[in-house]
């Protein structure tokens, strides 16, 4: 767990600078290189604020980590434009079933096939390759399952890594459309897929903790957002929300070389013009 010192973090902010010194001062040290993942919103004429709005915390964050003494970019990973998206579910998503509808579990989408290795170079775009990166971090909601492709994600993450190289996933919870929404698990099976190891799963308070308790100190926002939650659990008959104190962070480790050839493949090629004799290796 991670406490956030004695000032209250922003639970609606997508990349909360706070909790980005702290993940980069944790998995990384002075000179290392550090790519953020920005979900870029699939085009539309309706955007344009919430855009700017986005870039402009990324870039906060980003100023945040070159602060600490380590180089940063930023990649853009586009999200579908019809909500669509095909991620890879958890071991014990068949173990998991709703009692108010059990053939809903059964007629869902099938699990993606594994894929070992990484991502295919021809499938990233020429402006995103770049020297091998020692964090990959990125920021994502609750409900981004929905749009985005946790397993393209996850495996552009392992392509971009170094050998011992850290992908962070910010991520939290929800509550507020009436059922609770836990990404964890499939971003868990996405990183997993693309041959990452998963080492932690970092809790991060938003909150001061004061002799012992958290102390809760909405900003009016957040206050007005747990109102009218709280109103249409009423409406509902549904138990009361209650306020975000937290957000997760997921840390996966690269355990081989993105950049080293398959096994059983020797380094050593012949000279050009050369071949094999009769009877010679093959």
């Amino acid at each position: 767990m991670w406490t956030c010192g004695p000032e209250l973090i922003d639970a609606h902010a997508a990349w909360p600078v706070p909790i980005v010194e702290t993940i980069t001062a944790a998995f990384t040290d002075p000179g290392a290189h550090v790519v953020l993942v920005d979900i870029a919103p699939a085009p539309s004429p309706d955007v344009n604020g919430a855009t700017t709005t986005g870039a402009a915390s990324v870039a906060a964050a980003r100023e945040a980590v070159r602060a600490l003494e380590r180089t940063a970019d930023t990649l853009f990973f586009q999200t579908h434009a019809n909500g669509a998206a095909t991620s890879s579910r958890p071991f014990w998503a068949d173990l998991v079933i709703d009692s108010a509808d059990p053939s809903a579990v059964f007629a869902g989408a099938p699990s993606i096939p594994v894929r070992t290795g990484v991502l295919n170079r021809a499938d990233v775009p020429v402006w995103e390759r770049g020297v091998r990166a020692d964090l990959v971090l990125v920021s994502l909601p609750a409900h981004a399952a929905e749009s985005v492709s946790l397993d393209r994600l996850a495996l552009l993450a392992a392509d971009r890594l170094r050998h011992g190289g850290i992908f962070a996933v910010y991520t939290h919870s929800d509550w507020t459309r009436g059922r609770l929404v836990d990404p964890t698990g499939a971003i868990v099976a996405a990183a997993q897929h693309a041959d990452l190891l998963y080492l932690q799963h970092v809790v991060a308070l938003h909150t001061p903790v004061e002799e012992g308790r958290l102390r809760a100190a909405p900003s009016a926002a957040v206050a007005a957002e747990y109102d009218r939650a709280r109103h249409r659990a009423t409406v509902r008959g549904l138990p009361a929300p209650h306020l975000r104190a937290h957000s997760d962070v997921l840390a996966f480790a690269q355990p081989a070389d993105p950049g080293a050839p398959p096994p059983g493949i020797r380094p050593e090629t012949a000279a050009p013009g050369d071949a094999p004799g009769a009877g010679g290796g093959q």
